[in-house]
């Protein structure tokens, strides 16, 4: 199967940088294909433009839009690697879906404001780094805005059935081994979450 890993983070030394290494050797290891998309290695653009709000009447979508659609639609499965900010996931990751998950290629409107999905993955994993603990995010709910916004109306609004959102919390002040200990359930979830049933 081929996987798009999505990466956002601007230090190429993150943690960040380091589950999505963890992730990328073990599906890898199962023979998957991975495409790595580094947002910030390729110099990815998140910001709107006027000509990119003009491709959703023309369909003419920018080169660089156009590329990133491409991979997207060769890959069978979708995974993210990103930290978590304000509660939600990076400009760079908001703007590679606003850019790229475009009417027409990620979804179409319905007669009377349903949406079509038109994805064609049925998988997507979610990884996430916190600063903030795991206590912390279940007394105050810190979790659900990315629930809501990136799993709901995101990825299973555009078609993926299956979506699994881990966060890894405290990292920022996080042991080695509990650092090892996230980088492991990376490992694992490669392994398990892209096989049929899992």
């Amino acid at each position: 199967m081929r996987i798009l890993l999505v990466l956002s983070h601007p230090r190429a030394d993150s943690f960040n940088a380091a589950v999505a290494a963890a992730l990328k050797g073990s599906l890898e290891g199962e023979g998957h294909e991975v495409d790595l998309l580094d947002l910030h290695g390729e110099g990815f653009r998140p910001e709107m433009r006027p000509e990119d709000l003009e491709a959703v009447a023309t369909g003419r979508f920018a080169p660089d839009v156009a590329a990133l659609q491409a991979r997207v639609s060769a890959a069978a499965g979708l995974a993210f690697v990103f930290p978590v900010y304000w509660f939600g996931p990076p400009a760079m990751v908001k703007g590679f879906v606003d850019r790229v998950f475009f009417e027409g290629f990620a979804f179409r409107f319905l007669p009377g404001g349903r949406v079509k999905g038109l994805l064609h993955q049925e998988r997507a994993l979610v990884l996430c780094t916190a600063g903030a603990s795991a206590l912390l995010y279940r007394t105050f709910g810190f979790h659900r805005p990315m629930r809501k916004v990136l799993v709901d109306w995101t990825l299973r609004m555009c078609g993926v059935q299956t979506v699994r959102l881990e966060i890894f919390h405290g990292v920022t002040e996080a042991s080695d081994a509990r650092r090892k200990g996230y980088l492991d359930e990376a490992r694992r979830l490669g392994r398990a979450f892209f096989v049929a049933g899992r």
